[in-house]
């Protein structure tokens, strides 16, 4: 295949998709790389284990499951910073690509080769980062594998994410998407080291304010796993907690059926399902609360459609939270083996979390048993984006959710 690039479509027209990834954990001049650097303007950066795995699994749904008639899928470039590199498999195919590095001279490389087989007016752009991020002033850059290899200017080192999504203002695609799972928190040390000259590369330039004429309006959406100043969070061997809720997002929690039978996924909607996926303690744990993603200056329309009904997180619980403890969770669909969470084994920690699970659409049955003669049933309609609650023999209970998820408290 051609550059970068680990999934091609020769046969793709100009209204397709083109996306590219990068994800970088190992960083050979910090902390625990193979060539640490001494400059000041390194302190406290470390090295990532989650970034690799998140791209990874980014890039694999894409190619397997991302689906849009309109414009599908023509091209996947992927980079990868990782500590013991290894080929990508091709989930559709099973052939084995080689990874380029995620060097930033890669980086700017790829950059352009993508934006070249986007610049058609019909197409998509979808740009995927996750690894270190810092922000100096208002602006943000996204570290490339060798940040720190020119220690004269370091930030030669980095991509400067603002100049990029400027620069794309100069490139046909209509329609732009950013993912941008890193952190936003300033770096003191590397702000007093290289001041705000320079914010890092800008493979393309263009002014964000004027369109070339003849190019179709942008439309584009960023969204952000933390606020501006602040840190996200990964966790170790895993994918982020912002990619696990990007995928379980477009899995069925960000669809909508507002047309027809077909459930679709906006950027809209997608903002509002990761964000209380992140906020939810059955799915993020002590990270709960941790980071918040930002959608800020972006348009809402159409990234993804389900090719068929929507998967559904579900939290089913008790109240008081402490019953939660002692009781078994039980989920009925006819045709379909029960679903259960036993109480905890004498012995163990009672375990005072909701149950989550992740359903089909439908109609279910749920049950918490805490004894012979407490026994508390209702039915669930797992669909998304809107649920209502009725316990028999307590108050109606209507709740709307930030993010399309059916919660169920026992009483």
């Amino acid at each position: 295949m051609a550059g970068f690039t680990v999934h091609l479509d020769e046969n793709a027209g100009p209204a397709s998709t083109h996306a590219l990834v990068i994800g970088v954990g190992a960083y050979t001049h910090l902390q625990g790389g193979a060539s640490p650097t001494a400059h000041p303007g390194a302190v406290g950066m470390r090295q990532l284990t989650s970034p690799p795995l998140s791209a990874r699994r980014f890039a694999t749904w894409m190619i397997d499951k991302y689906h849009d008639a309109g414009r599908p899928l023509g091209s996947l470039a992927l980079l990868l910073g990782e500590e013991v590199p290894g080929p990508f498999v091709h989930p559709r195919t099973g052939a084995e690509h080689a990874v380029a590095a995620a060097t930033i001279d890669n980086i700017v490389a790829a950059v352009l080769e993508w934006k070249d087989r986007g610049d058609h007016d019909q197409a998509r752009l979808v740009f995927y980062f996750c690894g270190h991020g810092v922000s100096l002033g208002f602006d943000t850059s996204l570290l490339a594998s060798d940040m720190f290899a020119d220690l004269n200017s370091p930030m030669n080192g980095a991509l400067h994410f603002e100049g990029l999504k400027r620069g794309l203002n100069s490139c046909r695609a209509g329609q732009q998407v950013f993912f941008v799972d890193a952190c936003r928190a300033g770096s003191d040390a590397l702000g007093r080291t290289v001041g705000g000259a320079s914010l890092g590369r800008v493979p393309v330039d263009g002014n964000e304010m004027f369109r070339p004429e003849g190019f179709v309006p942008r439309e584009h959406a960023v969204l952000y796993a933390t606020l501006h100043g602040e840190e996200t969070f990964g966790r170790a061997g895993e994918a982020s907690l912002f990619t696990s809720a990007l995928l379980q997002s477009v899995d069925g929690a960000a669809s909508e059926n507002t047309e027809g039978h077909v459930w679709r996924v906006t950027t809209g909607t997608l903002t509002h399902a990761i964000g209380h996926f992140m906020k939810e303690p059955a799915f993020a744990g002590t990270l709960t609360n941790a980071a918040v993603p930002v959608n800020s200056e972006s348009f809402d329309f159409v990234f993804h459609e389900l090719p068929g009904d929507p998967i559904v997180p579900v939290y089913i619980g008790c109240l008081p939270q402490t019953d939660n403890a002692l009781a078994e969770f039980v989920c009925r669909h006819p045709g379909q083996d029960d679903r259960r969470r036993p109480p905890p084994a004498a012995g163990d920690e009672p375990d005072l979390t909701e149950w989550s699970l992740f359903l089909p659409f439908g109609q279910y049955e749920v049950e918490a048993v805490l004894g012979p003669g407490d026994v508390r049933r209702d039915g669930l309609d797992a669909r998304p984006p809107l649920f209502t609650s009725d316990w028999p023999g307590r108050e109606r209970r209507t709740r709307r959710q930030a993010a399309p998820c059916a919660r169920r408290g026992a009483r």
